[in-house]
């Protein structure tokens, strides 16, 4: 109880923005959002159910529901800006709350202790210049990943928050990270095919080596590049004994390219191709989200998911602020069959209008599509696809006039137009489909009316 007060009293200390509240060893940062959401057109909930297409957040974001992410960083030994080649050490540790139910996460309105879900997001010790200066060692678990399409919340190119170990030394950074299940499937296999019986299931992990390397190009520029080797053992009861699941392999290869234009715009452009085991990519999936059925082998050779993404961010002039996207995401399965494929894209574009310091209008307009795979002889029904339009006129405590400021005080109205193909793929009930298409019926049009506040540092 002492430490949660001790934590909470540094919670409420005020600071800068970007800034970590920091005391002595400890450095306190956090990311959360907190809000209320209505839906105009009858008493239906909409706290939390997004109106993109997968129900994923691809094609905007205002809609997300309440979520809480603490990060406690324990400086064990502290890097020394007077001799900066002295080893420092340190602890993280970062836990997730969130709403199980998708509705408010507060005590009183939501039954709190039934529904309030805790997962550990970090947690890992970290050394630097161990051995020789710069180079880095961890092991635990942790966000092991790069930029991210804030107005889209994906983290792109290589999202591997995983468990696992790794090294970095300048521009180059190498990992172990392991991958598990206990759900039947890849991971978990029943040794008899009953699963009426109760023999136990044969559980396996994958095992993935990640190497990657940032190049700088003119000082202000960079190339990175990405390989990954994923590897599945066979499942066997002992060791011996016939396979029960074959092993199989994965692969990735990926570059990405920054521009930095100055005055803090930049531009990045990043393409990934993964094949066998490590072919996720459709719906924002991570690699090792092993997309599709197997080939006659019962393996995945011939799998593939390719991702692109162009990411920009312009700062026009000290009134305006341009952010824009586009995702492209393709995963195909191993077995030749016409159904075995998925594509899903989105972009979208945020305006940031500074007609205060402490008063921004936010715009968004995106637009987004998924194509599935059918059956032969399936004829084709008309493309999902929804367009979205979000006027959010912004309290920027901070004074700041940047897409990064924070804290935000939102007040937000959201648009969603449906195809004739969104609403049919509602009907049938579909993962295509949104999850407010699903939950308020196949409709051309989707209504958010929302105040919500978000909060970094």
């Amino acid at each position: 109880m002492v430490s949660l007060l001790a934590v909470l009293s540094f919670l409420a200390l005020p600071s800068p923005a970007h800034a970590a509240l920091e005391s002595g060893p400890l450095e306190i940062g956090m990311y959360g959002r907190m809000g209320v959401a209505w839906n105009p057109q009858n008493g239906q909930f909409v706290q939390g159910q997004t109106l993109n297409l997968l129900g994923v957040t691809l094609g905007g974001r205002f809609e997300e529901g309440d979520y809480l992410e603490p990060t406690i960083k324990l400086h064990i030994v502290r890097p020394s800006t007077e001799d900066t080649t002295k080893t420092y050490f340190h602890f993280v540790l970062t836990p997730s709350m969130f709403s199980a139910n998708g509705s408010f996460l507060g005590a009183f309105a939501n039954n709190f202790s039934a529904n309030l879900r805790i997962e550990l997001f970090q947690a890992y010790l970290e050394a630097g210049n161990i051995f020789v200066p710069d180079l880095k060692v961890w092991a635990g678990q942790r966000f092991y990943r790069g930029t991210d399409v804030h107005i889209a919340d994906y983290f792109y190119f290589n999202n591997l928050a995983s468990q696992g170990f790794g090294a970095k030394y300048k521009g180059l950074d190498v990992a172990v990270l392991l991958q598990t299940n206990r759900n039947q499937g890849l991971y978990a296999i029943d040794q008899d095919g009953d699963p009426n019986t109760s023999n136990p299931l044969i559980q396996r992990q994958r095992t993935t080596f990640v190497g990657q390397y940032v190049l700088p190009v003119m000082e202000k520029h960079s190339l990175q590049f990405l390989g990954e080797f994923h590897y599945l053992p066979a499942a066997r009861t002992n060791i011996g004994s016939q396979a029960l699941a074959r092993r199989d392999y994965g692969y990735v290869g990926g570059v990405k390219g920054r521009l930095d234009l100055g005055n803090g715009s930049f531009n990045e452009l990043s393409v990934r191709v993964g094949g066998g085991i490590a072919n996720g990519a459709f719906g924002a999936s991570q690699t090792w989200s092993t997309y599709g059925r197997t080939n006659e082998d019962d393996r995945y050779g011939g799998a593939l998911g390719v991702e692109a993404v162009e990411h920009i961010l312009v700062n026009v002039n000290p009134l305006l602020s341009l952010n824009g996207y586009g995702i492209f995401q393709y995963s195909q399965g191993a077995s030749g069959l016409s159904q075995d494929h998925a594509m899903n894209f989105a972009t979208g574009v945020r305006s940031f209008l500074y007609l205060h310091n402490q008063f921004h209008l936010i715009n968004e307009l995106s637009f987004q599509g998924v194509a599935t795979g059918l059956p032969e002889g399936v004829e084709s029904p008309p493309l999902p696809w929804a367009t979205k339009f979000s006027i959010v006129p912004t309290i920027v405590p901070s004074g700041e006039r940047s897409a990064w400021a924070r804290p935000h005080l939102r007040f937000i109205y959201t648009l969603a137009y449906y195809s004739e193909g969104a609403r049919s793929a509602a009907r049938a009930n579909s993962s295509v489909a949104s999850p407010y298409l699903r939950n308020f019926g196949p409709r051309e049009f989707g209504h958010f009316l929302g105040a919500r506040a978000e909060w970094w540092f």
